[in-house]
């Protein structure tokens, strides 16, 4: 193979890496980065931990209007600028949410960052399913994985820079936080526009879809509706709980960038396991690898506990996602697609905006309630996963 061939063959995954860049900023630092930032927030400003778990909740709230309308905007205006304008907007909010303190405000930008999120996952979705499927196929897991590695890339830049910037500034330092994600969240702009311009230029969103064709994958949503009750919970508070178990700033750090750092290296663990067609089942062991990860803090907060749960936990929350991908991708025609990807995003969605308030109340309830929270949250992922295991192969689309 000569050196153009071999250029050739790696372009999927080099477009793949730059699109990451989407859940680097839509989730990686739009949603995770708060469980960093809360112990101080929460502190400054005096919240309780249901006020604490709202905040999640406005941002899942904004997550779900933006799974509703982003068919709509990707129809209208096109996938690449769907993605490039919604990872824009999220730049805007993650900086503008250090202007202030205010409840109203912070749930806002909690909000408006929620529903640029949607739009650039479920955009960057579209056209990451459509680089792996120009791919050979043993490599369209490896693509797909890729692409949502880059979340765990998000959390593990959020440890490595927010931790010793809290440590530095304390309580107050959540502001330059924020303003800093926002800042770095700029400079990646470049390198997503530079992969999504590699894209099909004729990618234009999707058909409506119909019932018909998602009630053959009603087993995997009802799945994935309990991974989005079930993960938050743990995205949200875990940090918190750490803390109010006497965990120390140093294996705060490491705990968050072991969830990171697993979250990059997932690509490399399940790319042949999200290749397969094996209908849900790859799902159903990703969840109760998940799950497993939740329950270990409930049940011991020893370091090396702390670390092996990070380490389940990263390795497999995103590569859930990118497992409903790969069923849609599967499973249904590649003219609707988008509306699959987007229907699996507003199950998600519409869950994972309950998660932080029902977590937070148990939480507010008495002491140890943030661990019946978490425990909760566990048995859900593992309840997922046994619903997931039953969702049958769909369709022959590859």
């Amino acid at each position: 193979m000569n050196q153009s061939s071999r250029l050739s063959s790696q372009a999927p995954l080099l477009i793949a890496a730059g699109l990451a860049i989407g859940p680097v900023v839509a989730l990686g630092f739009g949603r995770f980065a708060y469980a960093l930032l809360l112990p101080p927030m929460q502190t400054a400003l005096n919240w309780s931990y249901v006020q604490a778990g709202a905040m999640n909740t406005a941002n899942g709230l904004g997550y779900l209007l933006g799974a509703i309308l982003a068919p709509v905007l990707m129809r209208r205006s096109g996938v690449r600028a769907a993605f490039m304008v919604s990872l824009l907007g999220i730049a805007l909010t993650l900086a503008l949410t250090a202007l202030s303190g205010e409840l109203r405000w912070l749930a806002a930008m909690r909000f408006l960052t929620g529903l640029g999120g949607a739009v650039t996952f479920t955009s960057g979705g579209l056209l990451v399913a459509q680089v792996a499927s120009a791919a050979p196929p043993q490599r369209a897991g490896a693509i797909l994985s890729l692409f949502y590695a880059g979340a765990g890339l998000g959390i593990l830049l959020t440890g490595l820079g927010l931790g010793p910037l809290l440590a530095h500034l304390g309580v107050e330092g959540w502001r330059a936080g924020w303003l800093s994600l926002g800042l770095v969240s700029f400079l990646g702009l470049g390198v997503a526009w530079t992969a999504a311009r590699h894209t099909a230029a004729q990618l234009h969103g999707s058909a409506a879809i119909r019932m018909a064709q998602l009630w053959p994958l009603r087993n995997s949503l009802l799945a994935y509706a309990c991974a989005g009750l079930g993960y938050v919970a743990y995205t949200t508070f875990s940090i918190s709980y750490l803390r109010s178990q006497g965990a120390s700033t140093p294996l705060v750090t490491l705990f968050w960038a072991l969830l990171g750092l697993s979250g990059v290296l997932a690509p490399l663990v399940w790319s042949r396991l999200l290749s397969r067609r094996w209908g849900g089942r790859s799902m159903g062991i990703l969840m109760l690898l998940m799950g497993t990860g939740a329950a270990l803090p409930v049940l011991s907060t020893l370091p090396w506990v702390a670390a092996l749960s990070a380490v389940l936990f990263g390795l497999t929350a995103l590569s859930v996602v990118a497992s409903t991908t790969t069923l849609v991708r599967q499973s249904l025609p590649a003219a609707v697609w988008g509306a699959g990807v987007a229907t699996y995003t507003i199950t998600f969605a519409v869950f994972q905006s309950l998660g932080p308030l029902l977590a937070g109340a148990l939480a507010d309830s008495g002491p140890g309630g943030l661990r019946w929270g978490l425990g909760a949250s566990a048995l859900l992922l593992i309840v997922g996963a046994g619903v997931a295991f039953s969702q049958r192969v769909v369709g022959d689309h590859r």
